[in-house]
């Protein structure tokens, strides 16, 4: 496929699709050094002194995999905590072309858990842009080889590895980001319109890229889909050109095609370009868009552009019909995820929307995740996060409010990443706590706090609402899971899984939290240290899925 051919700008295809890379551009990885310079890996080991998170930034080897057939379960799991969780993220970069944290090579995690035990597996996502890059590594290694007289260890075990891309493979993206289910089919995706099937078994690679039952083009999108109540998946895409803007489609349960909902939604802006959006909201009649001011004009995230003086725009589509209902505004903020969002009346009885989101001041959090700074200047993304809370706004819904300008109002007193609920039950709809990631100001390098946050629960101090919190000294956690006991209808009765980064012993662990209590339930330790990552899933049946 050429990118000339490709209807959309080539710049946002880049962006995900991190094309192949000369070998003078690319570092291999736990070498001191190489033709670009100083490694990320490195680098990473440099600064491990004065920033231990730096260590969940270092890359694993082409080909990497540390299975484990019996983890070493601390604790007592549920005995009704069965099925799989999936993680994925990136775990490789170089200081060029992958020189972000969104950008580096997709790695799958596999938890599977049953009758108290748990065996684990992970392994590269296997896409042309990996291929590439470890080939071109690799043809790097042999000139270094040679030059040096090097030993056999020098690069000859990538080389054997890692097949060279094939003249007539399909161009396949890297996809670090998300996981959702489709059909029976398991996928990693991005902000694109592109996905990779893996095995639900052992996370190995089925097909790059997954074949929708569709004609549906290739087109930048939201990295994160929606799943309803009902199976159905609500996503959208960009549209650009001379009429910018949004158009959603849906995915009907038990189908992998993909149907266009309704009219493109417009983007109005004085740039005549779509605005920035990773995530949208969901509830059950409507689609909420939220337009912040931030615009990825090119394929060099330093590039991005955040316009302070400019408001939020909320777009709210019917969901039956892809039409525009109403528009509002509120005062500019930056996001990356919702966190819930439902129909609801307000004390005049009068419909609304709220919708709840993890609002930040601005863009420096982008510039911030650049694989450098995230190494060597921590606190610059510190900074930027420590300014942000998540925020309730409540929209709506008449046509005589349209164009009104509505505010936020602080949830809890706090910063807050990677917010989750119990989807699989309260998704649209009204729902007690969420879960995140945080820090603590003045002390944090990165993440280092699990949060359950009580939205009916009035905090000590009277501001936001009450939180839960689990933290470890030298533990960085990621994205909370939650997964509810089965049967049970009381919101918070299940528990929280998480991949933890312990640094003082260099290793990560699987943590299993009490749902209600915050308690630790049970941890079960990896034998090497993995490197952060975005998104999961637990799926009770995956391993039953016909792959």
């Amino acid at each position: 496929m050429s990118l000339r051919a490709l209807q959309v700008p080539v710049w946002a295809l880049l962006t995900v699709l991190a094309v192949t890379c000369s070998s003078e551009d690319v570092c291999r990885s736990g070498d001191e050094t190489c033709s670009a310079g100083k490694s990320v890996v490195a680098e990473a080991a440099a600064a491990k002194r004065k920033n231990p998170a730096a260590l969940g930034f270092r890359n694993l080897p082409a080909n990497f995999t540390a299975p484990i057939a019996q983890m070493d379960v601390q604790g007592t799991l549920p005995s009704w905590l069965n099925g799989s969780v999936y993680r994925n993220g990136p775990a490789w970069w170089d200081d060029k072309q992958l020189n972000h944290w969104f950008l580096g090579l997709a790695m799958l995690h596999v938890f599977h858990i049953s009758d108290g035990g748990i065996s684990y597996n992970n392994q590269f996502l296997q896409t042309s842009v990996y291929r590439q890059h470890m080939s071109s590594e690799s043809a790097a290694e042999q000139e270094q080889a040679k030059a040096a007289a090097a030993t056999e260890e020098d690069g000859e075990q990538a080389v054997e590895a890692v097949a060279p891309k094939a003249a007539e493979e399909p161009m396949s993206f890297n996809t670090p980001v998300t996981i959702r289910r489709v059909d029976n089919h398991l996928l990693a995706s991005t902000g694109v319109t592109a996905s990779n099937e893996f095995d639900a078994r052992d996370v190995s690679t089925v097909q790059a890229p997954f074949a929708f039952d569709d004609a549906m083009g290739l087109n930048p999108c939201p990295a994160h889909a929606h799943t309803d109540l009902d199976g159905t998946i609500v996503h959208f895409h960009y549209v650009y050109g001379p009429s910018p803007g949004y158009q959603f489609y849906t995915i009907a349960p038990g189908t992998s095609t993909r149907k266009l909902l309704g009219e493109t939604i417009p983007a109005v802006n004085d740039f005549k370009f779509p605005q920035f959006m990773h995530t949208f909201a969901l509830t059950e009649n409507y689609a909420v868009l939220s337009e912040i001011p931030a615009f990825l004009f090119s394929a060099d995230l330093h590039n991005a552009k955040f316009v302070k003086e400019w408001n939020t725009k909320w777009q709210v589509v019917d969901r039956r019909t892809g039409r525009l209902h109403t528009t509002l505004e509120s005062p500019g903020f930056m996001m990356f995820h919702h966190i819930n969002a439902y129909e609801d009346m307000d004390e005049n009885g009068e419909a609304v929307i709220v919708a709840d989101v993890a609002t930040f001041q601005d863009m420096d959090s982008m510039e911030a995740m650049f694989i450098d700074t995230l190494i060597n200047h921590p606190e610059q993304l510190m900074d930027s996060f420590l300014r942000g809370a998540p925020h309730r706004y409540v929209l709506p819904l008449s046509a005589d409010r349209r164009g009104s300008v509505v505010q936020g109002t602080k949830l809890w007193d706090g910063a807050m990443e990677l917010p989750t609920i119990a989807y699989e039950t309260h998704n649209t709809r009204k729902y007690r706590y969420f879960y995140g990631l945080s820090a603590t100001a003045g002390k944090s390098l990165a993440l280092d706090k699990l949060v359950k946050v009580d939205i009916e629960t009035p905090s000590a101090d009277g501001v936001g609402s009450a939180a839960l919190t689990w933290e470890r000294d030298g533990c960085y956690p990621g994205e909370p899971l939650f997964v509810a006991r089965p049967g049970s209808s009381v919101e918070d009765d299940g528990v929280i899984v998480s991949i933890v980064l312990d640094t003082t012993v260099e290793l990560s662990f699987l943590l299993v939290l009490d749902g209600k209590t915050f308690e630790e339930v049970a941890t079960a330790p990896l034998t090497y240290a993995a490197p952060f990552g975005f998104h999961g899933r637990h799926y009770f049946n995956a391993t039953a899925l016909p792959i």
